[in-house]
């Protein structure tokens, strides 16, 4: 009899163990980027991009795109760190951001506005590009704040002192 018990307890264990492995497609758990096909962001100069900007007050590279048609509205922005900000000689201002964007938006539902609160933004924390390790991040939440590794900007270089 013991044997017998021993193998439905394993059987109802596995089916439970799959359940929980599984919850993302039941929905029951918080769908990452991978799953909402958040697509990957478009390589410099393409021309799906609308909007380029840098905002010195959160020291961040704003990229925003229309990727479904360029009759639409913008539905995807990213958001980089800068190492460094200037104006060039020509008067443009010139940023050198990280690799990879901190920040994904996708407008989900089609209203041409990006809603933290409605699971249009996420965060990669590890700043490594989108690979399903992405979360939803929601700025309004206590304690959701960026973690994990963050990579240091170059030293600058000293220059020598004038007399």
């Amino acid at each position: 009899m013991r044997p017998v018990l021993r193998v439905v307890g394993l059987a109802i264990g596995a089916f439970f163990l799959a359940g929980v492995l599984d919850s993302n497609e039941m929905g029951t758990a918080n769908p990452s980027a991978e799953q909402l096909a958040l697509p990957a962001e478009p390589d410099e100069f393409d021309r799906r991009e609308v909007d380029a900007y840098y905002d010195w007050r959160s020291n961040m590279f704003f990229r925003v795109f229309k990727m479904t048609s360029q009759e639409s509205k913008p539905d995807y922005m990213t958001a980089r760190r800068t190492y460094k900000a200037s104006v060039n000689q020509d008067g443009y201002e010139v940023a050198i951001t990280f690799a990879h964007p901190l920040f994904y938006w996708a407008d989900l539902d089609g209203n041409g506005e990006f809603e933290p609160g409605k699971g249009e933004m996420w965060i990669d924390v590890e700043e490594d590009g989108i690979n399903g390790n992405e979360r939803l991040y929601d700025p309004m939440a206590p304690g959701d704040a960026p973690r994990g590794p963050v990579p240091t900007p170059p030293s600058p270089s000293r220059k020598p002192e004038r007399l």
